[in-house]
């Protein structure tokens, strides 16, 4: 889910041109710190997990992905509990939404990304 009115207050703050570079940058970074997740996850460092879920759910947050901020959080959650088998089930959920929701933002109007 998409929250449109954090987006065209973005808009409306930054300007187009403003607005779209901060949200390219958002989506870089959302993109950066989950490849670095997928890393502690073959090393096993489900640890180092936790912050970079957190990260990933502020930046999703700001740029109005309120649902890869929720899932962002869930996998957090399941991260700290070291339970690998639903931290799966949610890393999947996470790329299932991430995947939608960026699709969903490009087509947005007045967003020329």
């Amino acid at each position: 889910m998409i929250d449109a009115a954090k987006l065209e207050a973005l808009f409306r703050r930054l300007g187009d041109r403003g607005a779209e570079a901060f949200v390219m940058e958002a989506v870089e970074a959302i993109s950066d710190i989950l490849a670095e997740v997928d890393g502690f996850v073959r090393k096993g460092a489900l640890a180092e997990i936790a912050p970079r879920a957190q990260q990933v759910s502020r930046i999703s947050a700001d740029i109005g992905l309120t649902s890869l901020a929720r899932v962002s959080r869930d996998m957090g959650i399941t991260a700290m509990r070291g339970d690998m088998v639903s931290y799966r089930a949610v890393w999947e959920r996470l790329v299932r939404i991430g995947d939608r929701s960026l699709a969903q933002v490009w087509e947005l109007p007045g967003l020329s990304i």
